[in-house]
């Protein structure tokens, strides 16, 4: 059996985590205790961020062109996956493409993706989809 206060707890417990949960922060800003009591940063996602700088058609398709950052002091290439996507939010394409950081830059690429002119909808959007470190 379950007593008031703790049901209480789990209620307020679990409104508060949906609450940090949409709060606009980027789980890369999440920190977690270690066994010391020391904030010690989610290492994988605190060294390495990735974002669109802009969407943009092209004569023979689409274009997204996009920044990664490595915050390592170590040179790394990362696996940058975008989806090109109707407003509908349906996938039109997926491009994958690989960028090699210099320790502590931040490095821009572009990718590019073949859609008809023609019968392509007028607005696409650029959404990236996930970066992995290689």
């Amino acid at each position: 059996m379950i007593t008031p206060g703790r049901g209480l707890v789990g209620v307020v417990s679990g409104c508060v985590a949906l609450l940090t949960g949409c709060s606009g922060h980027d789980d890369a800003a999440q920190v977690r205790q270690s066994n010391t009591g020391v904030a010690v940063a989610d290492t994988a996602e605190m060294q390495r961020s990735a974002f669109v700088t802009a969407c943009a058609g092209t004569s023979a398709g689409w274009q997204a062109t996009a920044v990664v950052s490595n915050r390592d002091v170590v040179e790394h290439k990362y696996l940058v996956v975008i989806s090109f996507m109707t407003p509908e939010a349906t996938d039109l394409e997926r491009t994958r493409t690989e960028v090699l950081v210099a320790p502590g830059s931040t490095q821009d690429f572009t990718t590019e993706t073949l859609l008809d002119p023609v019968t392509r909808p007028q607005t696409v959007r650029c959404v990236l989809r996930g970066v992995e470190q290689l």
